[in-house]
C-alpha cells in the first residue's frame, strides 16, 4: 500500500524540486502544502479500492458458505453458520519534508552569492482492518432455523414478483387438500418430496416408488399444481391477499357485553404490550391475537346472482389451449386446483390452523392450504432433491391414480412421468452438480467437498425459456431467506478477531 501511495505523490514532488531560484524562497512551504493535498487525493482513491475489495470478498465468502452448507446437507452432514460482524478499518496517513539550505558568498565580493539546498519528501500510509467472525450457534438463531418460515415472508416475496412455483417448491412442505362431500370429509396430503432413492450394491440409484405408489402420485400431483399456479400468476389470474384474522385465546371465556364488564383503557394497553387485542364477538369481549393469513384468490370474476365468483370455465379452457400445459389435459389436478383457488387457497399461519372438516358448513367443496417448511428444512430439501428427481425422470414410470380420487375420475391408461408433468416443472429444485454433457455458463460459486465439485450454474440453453436462470434464482432465494437469521453482536462477547 505504501509503494502505491508514493507512486501517486513522488512524481508531483519531483516536478516541484527543481533547482531553486533565488527569489523563490517560499518554495519549501508550498511543497509541503501540495504534498498534503496530494496525500488527501490518494487517500480517497485508496478508500474506494478498499471498499470495493471488502464488498467483493464479503459477497464471495457468503456465497461460498451457503454452497458449502448445501453440500454438507447433500451428504447428510451437520451445517455450520459463520457470520461476519463489525469490520473496522483504521487508516493512518502522514506526510513530511526534510531539507537543508545554505547561502554561499564569493570570497572576493561578499555581496555576490546565492542560496543552495535540497529536500526529501516522506509519505506514509497504513491500514489496519479488523474483522469480527461470529459463530451462529445461540438459542435464538437455532429456533429461527427450526421454526416454520412465517407466512408473512411468503407473502412479501410473492408481492416482490418471485415466481410462485419456485416459492412453493422451496418453502412448502406439503399441500393439505380437503374434500367435503355428502358422504364425509377426506384430507389428501400432497408432499413436496420425490420418492426416495435406493442405492443398489453396484452403486446404481433406483427410485423406490414401487414400495409405496402413493408417494409417486402425491409428488406428481404437487408438480402439476405448481404448473397451474405459475401459469395463473404469469397471466395475471392469481392474486395473493393478506388479512389479519382475530383468533381468541379461549372462546368460552370473556367479558360480558356491558358497560361495567367491558375492557377498560388499562386492559387494552396491557394487552397491546403482550401483542394481544380485545375483540367484540357476539355478546362478549374476547382476548386474543391478530394472525396474518395470506390467501390466494382467483380472477377474473363473473356474476353469479348477486355474488361475484371466479370464471373457472374460462380459465380452464385457456389453460387447456396452451401447448405448454398439454400434460394437464388428463387427470383431475386442474379441476381440483381451480376449485381450491375459487374457495381461497390459504397459507398456514402461526396459530389459526383450524380443522377444515369441522370448520366447513357441510356444503360440498374443495379447500387447500400450504404447510410451510423451516429454514433448515428448505435448505435440506434443496440440497437433497437432485438425485431422487434425476432418478425418477430417468425411469419415467407410469403414474398411478390417487386413492382419494373417485372411481369415475380414475384414468384407464396411466400416463408416464414425462406425460403427466408440464415441462416447466420438470427440473429439480436445485442442481448442485451438473449432469454429464451439460454446457453450462460460468458458475457464480464453486466449492469442493468430500472429493466432489459443487457449483451453482445454469445451462447455456434451457429446455424451457422461463427456466433459463432457475438455479441462480433458487440459490438467490435461499440467500434472501437465510438473511432472516440475524446476529446480535452484543450476545457474543468472546469473538474471534482476525487482524
Amino acid at each position: 500500500m505504501r509503494s502505491k501511495l508514493l507512486d501517486c505523490i513522488v512524481p508531483t514532488a519531483k516536478r516541484l524540486f527543481r533547482p531553486a531560484k533565488p527569489r523563490k524562497t517560499y518554495l519549501i512551504l508550498s511543497v509541503i502544502g501540495l504534498l498534503c493535498a496530494g496525500l488527501t487525493g490518494c487517500a480517497v482513491k485508496r478508500l474506494r479500492m478498499d471498499f470495493t475489495g471488502f464488498e467483493k470478498d464479503y459477497a464471495e465468502t457468503s456465497n461460498r458458505e451457503m454452497l458449502l452448507n448445501l453440500a454438507r446437507l447433500e451428504n447428510r452432514d451437520p451445517t455450520y453458520f459463520f457470520k461476519i460482524g463489525q469490520i473496522t478499518s483504521a487508516y493512518k496517513m502522514a506526510a513530511s519534508l526534510t531539507g537543508t539550505g545554505t547561502y554561499a558568498t564569493a570570497t572576493s565580493n561578499p555581496l555576490i552569492g546565492g542560496p543552495a539546498g535540497g529536500g526529501t519528501p516522506v509519505a506514509t500510509y497504513e491500514n489496519d482492518p479488523i474483522f469480527t467472525f461470529i459463530p451462529v450457534n445461540d438459542e435464538t438463531n437455532a429456533q429461527l432455523l427450526l421454526k416454520p418460515v412465517p407466512a408473512e415472508t411468503f407473502y412479501i416475496l410473492y408481492q416482490q414478483g418471485w415466481r410462485a412455483d419456485q416459492l412453493v417448491r422451496l418453502m412448502v412442505d406439503r399441500i393439505e387438500l380437503t374434500r367435503v362431500t355428502a358422504h364425509g370429509c377426506t384430507v389428501e396430503t400432497l408432499r413436496n418430496t420425490p420418492p426416495p432413492v435406493y442405492i443398489k450394491p453396484d452403486g446404481a440409484a433406483e427410485a423406490d416408488y414401487l414400495r409405496n405408489p402413493d408417494t409417486l402420485s402425491s409428488y406428481v400431483t404437487f408438480l402439476r399444481i405448481n404448473a397451474v399456479v405459475y401459469w395463473l400468476q404469469r397471466h395475471g389470474y392469481l392474486l395473493l391477499r393478506g388479512a389479519n384474522t382475530f383468533v381468541p385465546y379461549d372462546s368460552n371465556s370473556g367479558l360480558d357485553d356491558s358497560g361495567a364488564n367491558s375492557p377498560k383503557a388499562q386492559d387494552v394497553v396491557t394487552a397491546s404490550q403482550k401483542s394481544a387485542v380485545w375483540e367484540h364477538v357476539g355478546t362478549k369481549w374476547l382476548l386474543g391475537e391478530k394472525v396474518f393469513t395470506p390467501t390466494f384468490s382467483l380472477y377474473p370474476l363473473q356474476s353469479e346472482g348477486a355474488k361475484p365468483v371466479p370464471d373457472i370455465a374460462k380459465i380452464k379452457q385457456e389453460i387447456l389451449n396452451d401447448p405448454e400445459m398439454k400434460e394437464l389435459r388428463e387427470g383431475p389436478a386442474l379441476d381440483a386446483i381451480l376449485m381450491s383457488l375459487a374457495n381461497g387457497f390459504s397459507i398456514e399461519g402461526s396459530s389459526n390452523n383450524q380443522d377444515a372438516c369441522n370448520s366447513t358448513s357441510g356444503a360440498p367443496n374443495i379447500s387447500a392450504h400450504l404447510v410451510m417448511r423451516s429454514l433448515m428444512g428448505l435448505m435440506a430439501a434443496a440440497a437433497q432433491e437432485q438425485l431422487p428427481y434425476d432418478t425418477l425422470e430417468h425411469a419415467n414410470p407410469a403414474i398411478p391414480n390417487s386413492r382419494y380420487i373417485p372411481p369415475e375420475f380414475q384414468l384407464k391408461e396411466l400416463p408416464r412421468f414425462s406425460e403427466a408433468v408440464p415441462s416447466i416443472e420438470r427440473v429439480p429444485l436445485l442442481r448442485l452438480t451438473g449432469m454429464h454433457g451439460d454446457q453450462e455458463i460460468s458458475p457464480i460459486v464453486q466449492v469442493s467437498y468430500r472429493g466432489k465439485i459443487y457449483r451453482i450454474a445454469d445451462k447455456k440453453s434451457a429446455d424451457v425459456a422461463d427456466n433459463q436462470y432457475w438455479n441462480r434464482d433458487v440459490f438467490r432465494l435461499i440467500n434472501q431467506l437465510t438473511s432472516q437469521v440475524t446476529v446480535d453482536i452484543s450476545k457474543f462477547p468472546l469473538t474471534e478477531i482476525l487482524q
